[in-house]
């Protein structure tokens, strides 16, 4: 017969397990609805006549307001729940895709898909998510799933990309909503039950700190001018120039060196495999280690990634082997820096904070994606862009080292 400390850790491992696959499950959904929007698009110029350049700028808004929603979902989580945030975000999915086939105008369609699904998304964010699953677990234990999820959302993607095919192939684009809806109600209704975890695991934990005072508007502004969120968001902001680099330039750039394009999308095809390896690594590395020398490591390796490819002759092998480099080191940075921000700063006002730091990289991204244009039109290579990179990321170590972790 088991012990009583036997069927304690027996409940404890099967409550973490739990809710790691809730956890994954959420982010799964959001980020697979996100990088399957290109094929979404195409069902929908198909179904409702509206052309290529209205779909495509309700995909941008959709993509912006997935970035801007994050400060402001993550305010909300303050005052009411992070749990009940994703459960909004999930609902706000669902009627997004109930709506969509509906649109038949230009101004529908950027109101649903743009401001709707791209709202919802925005308030199922990895941060929120991660916000709502510490309490449950802990932090120690926290830090080990967040790269679980994490990579959970690339897993999202792709099983979400054939099936959503399979979908429109049955029955266009109202089949493949209906699809989404379904999918996206069952997310909600999980998102409930976590939202009841989440608060009874609070009223066990706090103790010192007031739920008033986690939410006044001067506590948050002392946080945001404080020298080691400044550090994390600056690092952050160089996180988003570098993978914009990634993820804008480098498909054009293997080809451009005389590689055909199965080549180079086979090497995008290894650099997902490895980029959903990479954040449980750094995850679980979070456990063993400060999560400021894992994140400032991971920084480091990308000026040493980027000078070896520079220098070394460009063959299929040395491709694949960039590739794979720039996966394990690539989103690998979230998880710790998700992580250093509960442990700064309480698990409550990570939803927020995170979702303030996502501003940041988008902005490294904005202008990653502006100067390469300029660089490579103006060089003829794209040697100077990666060069600012592994400059900025060199920086971004500097500050992710110097962060004021406690042991």
């Amino acid at each position: 017969m088991k012990t009583h400390n036997e069927k304690t850790q027996s409940a404890g491992a099967g409550r973490f397990v739990l809710i790691a696959l809730v956890g994954c499950l959420i982010y799964a959904l959001n980020n697979g609805v996100r990088v399957n929007y290109g094929l979404i698009s195409s069902a929908i110029e198909a179904s409702t006549g509206i052309d290529t350049a209205a779909v495509s700028f309700a995909i941008a808004l959709a993509q912006l307001f997935y970035g801007v929603a994050q400060p402001f979902f993550g305010a909300l989580a303050l005052k009411k729940t992070n749990a009940g945030v994703l459960a909004l975000g999930a609902l706000m999915l669902c009627a997004g895709f109930i709506l969509t086939p509906l649109c038949t105008q230009v101004w529908m369609l950027d109101a649903v898909f743009g401001l709707l699904i791209g709202g919802g998304t925005g308030a199922m964010a990895f941060g929120l998510v991660m916000s709502a699953v510490t309490p449950i677990l802990g932090e120690k234990k926290a830090a080990a799933v967040s790269g679980i999820i994490n990579g959970a959302g690339g897993i999202g993607g792709s099983i979400l990309a054939p099936a959503a095919q399979a979908l429109i192939d049955r029955g266009g684009l109202q089949t493949l909503m209906l699809g989404l809806t379904a999918l996206s109600a069952v997310i909600a209704a999980v998102c409930i039950w976590l939202r009841t975890a989440e608060r009874a695991a609070e009223r066990e934990t706090v103790k010192e700190e007031s739920m008033a005072d986690a939410v006044t508007g001067r506590a948050i502004l002392d946080i945001l001018k404080s020298r080691d969120f400044l550090h994390l968001a600056l690092a952050f902001f160089t996180c988003g120039f570098f993978m914009a680099i990634i993820e804008t330039h480098l498909y054009a750039q293997i080809v451009g060196l005389g590689f055909s394009g199965q080549t180079a999308a086979f090497a995008f095809t290894v650099y997902g495999i490895f980029g959903m390896i990479g954040p449980m690594i750094a995850g679980f590395l979070c456990v063993r280690f400060r999560c400021k020398w894992v994140l400032g490591t991971l920084y480091a390796l990308r000026p040493v990634a980027v000078i070896l490819f520079l220098l070394m002759k460009k063959t299929v092998f040395t491709v694949y082997l960039f590739v794979v480099l720039l996966g394990l080191i690539g989103n690998a940075t979230v998880p710790p820096t998700t992580n250093l921000l509960s442990k700064l700063y309480g698990a409550r006002r990570l939803g927020l904070l995170s979702g303030i730091a996502f501003v940041f990289h988008q902005v490294g991204s904005f202008l990653s994606t502006y100067l390469g244009g300029i660089l490579v039109s103006g060089t003829g290579s794209y040697t100077m862009i990666w060069l600012a990179g592994a400059v900025l990321a060199a920086a971004a170590a500097l500050l992710s080292y110097t962060v004021n972790e406690a042991k």
